[in-house]
C-alpha cells in the first residue's frame, strides 16, 4: 500500500478496533486457561519454584509475546492493520502517510504493551509472596504508562496515543 491519507481517526473506530483486537487476544488467554487451569487444578505444577526473573521470561512468552506478534504481524503486513483495525476501517501509516517500517511497527507495539508486561510483573511478584514494595514501581510505572497514553488520546486531534507517538505513527481511516 503506498501513501496513506493522514487525517485523523475518530475515537469510536479506534476503541471498537481495540475491541475486536482485544476479543482475539482474549480468546488466547482463555485457551491458555483451558490448558492450564486444569493441570494446576488436578495438582500439576509446572512453573513452582521458578525464579522472578524466570517467572517474568514464561509470563512474557505465554502472554505478552503472542499478543505483540498478533497485532505486529496484522499491522506490518500488506493491509497494515489487525484484524479489529480492518473491521473498523482503519491502518497503521507514519505520520506522512506511508507505510510504517517493520521496526517502527514493533517498537510500537513494544510500547503499547509495556504497561501490560509491567502490570504482569507485578501481579507475579505479588503473587509469590514478595513485599509489596517490589511490585509498586511497576504497578505505578503500567498505571502511568496507561494514563499517558489515554489522555494523549483524549486531547490529540490526531487522535495518536502513546505508542503512536514514540514511532511517528498514526491510526488513520483506510483508504
Amino acid at each position: 500500500m503506498g501513501k496513506t491519507q493522514v487525517g485523523r481517526a475518530a475515537l469510536r473506530p479506534r476503541l471498537v478496533a481495540v475491541g475486536w483486537d482485544y476479543l482475539v487476544i482474549v480468546a488466547w488467554l482463555a485457551l491458555l486457561a483451558v490448558v492450564f487451569v486444569p493441570l494446576h487444578l488436578a495438582g500439576v505444577r509446572l512453573f513452582d519454584g521458578l525464579s522472578m526473573v524466570s517467572n517474568d521470561l514464561l509470563i512474557s512468552v505465554l502472554t505478552v509475546l503472542p499478543a505483540g506478534a498478533y497485532l505486529t504481524i496484522g499491522e506490518a503486513g500488506r493491509r497494515q492493520a489487525t484484524w479489529g483495525k480492518r473491521r473498523a476501517g482503519l491502518v497503521v501509516a507514519t505520520t506522512r502517510g506511508k507505510r510504517p517500517s517493520a521496526a517502527q511497527i514493533v517498537a510500537r507495539n513494544a510500547v503499547k504493551l509495556l504497561p501490560w508486561q509491567c502490570g504482569h510483573m507485578a501481579v507475579s511478584r505479588l503473587a509469590g509472596g514478595h513485599e509489596a514494595i517490589a511490585a509498586m514501581p511497576l504497578l505505578v510505572a503500567a498505571y502511568a504508562l496507561v494514563g499517558v497514553s489515554i489522555a494523549l488520546l483524549l486531547v490529540r486531534r490526531d487522535r495518536a496515543a502513546l505508542h503512536d507517538v514514540v514511532v511517528a505513527t498514526r491510526v488513520v481511516p483506510s483508504p
